[in-house]
C-alpha cells in the first residue's frame, strides 16, 4: 500500500521536508499548544516545535489511479500528527488498519445554509415549466478527468439514460454540470436532456429548489481512489432534498446509504442496471418518496453540521 512516489503537490522526499524545514520559524512563533493542518503537511514542523498536530484529511492522495499507493512521506506524517480526522467511514478502516491515530468525522451538510426544504419547487418549475409533468431525473456536480478520464463517471448516466428514454417517454435528464456532459447526451441522440443554469453560488435559491423540484437524484463513481473512498458533499445535498438517490456502489457511497432503506444502490460501471433503476422508480413513486424521505431522516439524525459540531469538539479537545 505505502509507494514512494511523488505527492498530490508533486513533492520528493528532500523537497518535503525541505519544506518542514521552512515552516518551523512561522510554527514557533505560534502561541498555541495545538496546530490543525490541512493534509499531511508541516507536520514534521508541528511536532518538532512540540505543539499537538490535527490533520484535517481533506484529500486521500493515491499514487496510482486504479488502486490505493500511499506516497512513503505521506504515511510518515499521517503516523506522526496526534490526530487524523479522516471524510469517510472508508479511509477511516484504511488508516487505523495502518496504525494510525485516526477519527471518522463525516463533512456533512449545514441545513441552515443548504436546506432545498426550505424553498419551494415552483421556483425552479416556473424558469423550466416543460419539465413539470415529467419524472425529473437529476445530475448536479462537476466533471474530474484524471489523463483523460471521466473519473467521476457522469458518461455512464448519459449511456443510461438513453437506455431509458427509449422506454419511457415521461422522464426527463436534468443536467447542472459542465456543457460538455450536454453535448454528449445530445450526440447520444437524447431528447429529454435539459442543461440547468449554474448558479452563482451553491445555495442559491434557485439551486435549492431544483433539488425539491426534482425526483430522482442520481450519483454516479469510479474506482479511483478519492471517488471511490469518498463520502462525497453531492450525496449529502442529494439527502437533504428529501429525493432518491441512485448511487453507484462505492466504499464511501456506502458508508453512508443502504440499499433498500435509504437509497437505492447499483453495481458500479454497469449503465444497464443504472438505467433499470432510473426506470423502477420513475413508476414507483411510493418508492421514490420512502428512500428520499428515509434519506432525508438520516441525514436529520446523524449528518447536519448541528450535530457534528458537538462531535468535532470532542475530538479536538481528546487530543
Amino acid at each position: 500500500m505505502m509507494y514512494n512516489c511523488r505527492r498530490q503537490d508533486k513533492g520528493v522526499a528532500l523537497n518535503v521536508m525541505a519544506l518542514e524545514i521552512l515552516y518551523l520559524p512561522y510554527l514557533l512563533k505560534l502561541e498555541t499548544g495545538g496546530i490543525i493542518v490541512m493534509n499531511p503537511h508541516a507536520v514534521y514542523a508541528a511536532r518538532a516545535s512540540r505543539r499537538k498536530v490535527v490533520v484535517d484529511l481533506m484529500d486521500f492522495w493515491s499514487c496510482e489511479a486504479d488502486r490505493l499507493h500511499l506516497n512513503v512521506m505521506d504515511y510518515k506524517f499521517l503516523k506522526k500528527a496526534n490526530l487524523v480526522i479522516a471524510w469517510s467511514k472508508a479511509i477511516y478502516e484504511i488508516l487505523n488498519k495502518l496504525g494510525i491515530s485516526v477519527e471518522y468525522l463525516p463533512f456533512g451538510v449545514d441545513l441552515s445554509e443548504f436546506d432545498p426544504l426550505s424553498v419551494p419547487s415552483s421556483l425552479f418549475l416556473e424558469k423550466y415549466p416543460h419539465v413539470s409533468d415529467k419524472v425529473r431525473v437529476a445530475y448536479s456536480g462537476g466533471v474530474w478527468e484524471v489523463g483523460g478520464r471521466d473519473v467521476l463517471g457522469v458518461e455512464k448516466l448519459v449511456k443510461a439514460f438513453k437506455l431509458v428514454e427509449e422506454k419511457e417517454k415521461n422522464v426527463v435528464l436534468l443536467l447542472q454540470t459542465s456543457p460538455r456532459v450536454v453535448e454528449l447526451a445530445r450526440s447520444y441522440g437524447i431528447k429529454n436532456v435539459v442543461k440547468i443554469e449554474r448558479t452563482p453560488t451553491y445555495n442559491d435559491p434557485l439551486r435549492l429548489s431544483f433539488f425539491r423540484a426534482a425526483d430522482i437524484m442520481v450519483m454516479t463513481g469510479s474506482r479511483y481512489p478519492a471517488v471511490y473512498l469518498a463520502e462525497r458533499t453531492t450525496m449529502f445535498q442529494y439527502m437533504a432534498s428529501g429525493n432518491v438517490i441512485v448511487a453507484e456502489s462505492t466504499l464511501g457511497a456506502r458508508g453512508v446509504l443502504e440499499h433498500g432503506k435509504d437509497a437505492y444502490i447499483i453495481e458500479l460501471d454497469q449503465p444497464i442496471k443504472l438505467a433499470e433503476a432510473i426506470l423502477e422508480l420513475a413508476k414507483d413513486e411510493g418508492l421514490r418518496k420512502y428512500l428520499g424521505k428515509n434519506a432525508r431522516v438520516k441525514l436529520e439524525r446523524s449528518y447536519t453540521w448541528e450535530k457534528l459540531a458537538e462531535r468535532a469538539r470532542k475530538l479536538l479537545e481528546s487530543v
